[in-house]
């Protein structure tokens, strides 16, 4: 997963539990506030009538008066019932529930006393002022309706007041909806604006990718860009740039001691050699002396061969492989090939799929050194009696060759490493074989020709290589 997509996953996350936290402590909140309005409502309905010592008449008209304020739905918005002291009842809404009207009323404590005063209430004549007691408010639920009752009194009176909490969760339901609908729209914009942050801060991460891709051992010369935007990454470029001043420095070094150790070693091969074919040539027939001189011989020209192949691997390492680019006729030089695999072992069976008039854009020297080390191995690494197959096609602008071979396959494992240098899949088999070089050089000179070399398959007794190179424009 991307680092970006991780970073605003994180973002949603912690945002989304901190607003589902928050949204949850907001509903209480509104939940907490409207039911203290509402107790705040009762206590405002109850609180007059019971300020003063009022006769028992007054209470026969306490229904009109709610009505007068809660108008028409009065009877389904609130309920009310008064008794005296003696547990009378004075007062009783038509549509007071059981529930309300049974309950156990508490006993109240007294307010602190207040200073006197007098008023009217409803026509009556000034009354003293009565002694309040302590309300107590209490939730109930009455045939699926919910109220909230306050039970008030003086030393006179006790009045129970419901109020329906209907109108309560209504509108504490259209603000939860409301947050069902905003919380998805606030993690969307926060998903959105997490993303930007996310690039905008790794936008020096993906310069540094961008270019460290494209930094190979043709190009170590290229460098990081040192953006001064943030001095975190600012110091991260100068490391990884003074990284690869090193690397440069010590792979130049590297291809120079092989070029150069490459090029030396011909001149003192190429006399050896020479003197050594003037031995085998003057030395008695079948003589031990002649034989000597014949295998170092051989082994001076297989020196010689390697070191022809680390001096041109060296220069492809530099960028220096001079390519003398012409109009190869690739099937001549592929039954060339054949040809040359049937003298060296008559006992393969070769078959071959070459169409003629197939030309490509090619160094021919180089192109046949290719092929040369791809055929080497095939026969190296063959079974007995086994078989050898040349094929070659055009696919758009590109010529395929492909070449299989019987042989045991590559094990998993083996398969990255197959074109490593002087890396040899069966070791103790190494001198016979060969040193590791042919299929490196092979993959560099199909490269050098903007074409490729790759291993296609290893399986089922048969190990199978690809090497492409660009057509010739016809």
């Amino acid at each position: 997963m991307k680092m970006r997509t991780k970073i605003v996953l994180l973002s949603l996350l912690i945002s989304g539990v901190l607003l589902a936290g928050l949204g949850v402590y907001f509903l209480k909140v509104i939940s907490r506030v409207e039911m203290d309005r509402i107790d705040r409502e009762i206590w405002a309905l109850g609180r007059p009538p019971l300020r003063h010592l009022v006769p028992p008449e007054f209470w026969e008209g306490f229904g009109k008066r709610v009505a007068v304020v809660f108008g028409d739905e009065s009877d389904s918005r609130l309920v009310a019932r008064v008794v005296d002291a003696s547990g009378r009842e004075l007062h009783r809404s038509p549509q007071l529930p059981d529930e309300i009207g049974e309950m156990q009323l508490p006993a109240l404590e007294f307010e602190p006393p207040r200073l006197p005063e007098r008023a009217a209430m409803g026509g009556f004549p000034p009354l003293p002022l009565a002694q309040m007691r302590q309300p107590v408010f209490r939730t109930v639920t009455s045939t699926n309706v919910q109220w909230r009752v306050g039970i008030l009194g003086n030393e006179q009176f006790t009045m129970v007041i419901g109020v329906s909490l209907a109108e309560y969760h209504s509108d504490v339901g259209r603000v939860r909806r409301a947050m069902l609908v905003v919380m998805p729209v606030g993690l969307l914009l926060l998903a959105g604006g997490g993303w930007w942050l996310a690039t905008r801060a790794l936008r020096p991460v993906a310069l540094i990718t961008c270019t460290t891709e494209g930094i190979t051992a043709r190009g170590l010369g290229r460098r990081i860009p040192r953006t001064a935007s943030d001095p975190d990454f600012a110091k991260l470029v100068d490391v990884i740039n003074g990284m690869l001043d090193r690397l440069e420095k010590s792979f130049h070094q590297a291809v120079r001691f092989s070029a150069d150790a490459a090029h030396e070693l011909q001149t003192p091969l190429s006399v050896l050699q020479g003197e050594l074919e003037q031995a085998v040539q003057k030395g008695a027939l079948d003589s031990d002396e002649q034989q000597r001189a014949a295998n170092l011989l051989e082994e001076v020209q297989r020196l010689k061969a390697i070191v022809q192949k680390l001096l041109l691997l060296a220069r492809a390492d530099a960028g220096q492989l001079a390519l003398h680019l012409e109009k190869v006729d690739l099937s001549t030089l592929l039954d060339d090939a054949v040809e040359e695999v049937r003298a060296i072992a008559p006992a393969l069976h070769v078959k071959t799929q070459i169409p003629p008039g197939i030309h490509v854009m090619a160094d021919a020297d180089l192109l046949a050194q290719a092929v040369r080390n791809l055929t080497s191995n095939a026969v190296k690494y063959n079974c007995e009696n086994g078989e050898v197959r040349f094929a070659v096609e055009t696919t758009g602008k590109v010529a395929r060759f492909t070449l299989r071979n019987t042989g045991h396959p590559i094990p998993e494992q083996e398969r990255e490493r197959i074109f490593d240098r002087f890396y040899r899949v069966d070791q103790s088999r190494s001198r016979e074989q060969g040193v590791g070089l042919g299929l490196s050089l092979a993959r560099e000179i199909a490269r050098a020709h903007h074409g490729d070399l790759t291993l296609d398959t290893s399986g089922n007794g048969w190990i199978s290589f690809t090497l492409t190179v660009p057509c010739a424009a016809s």
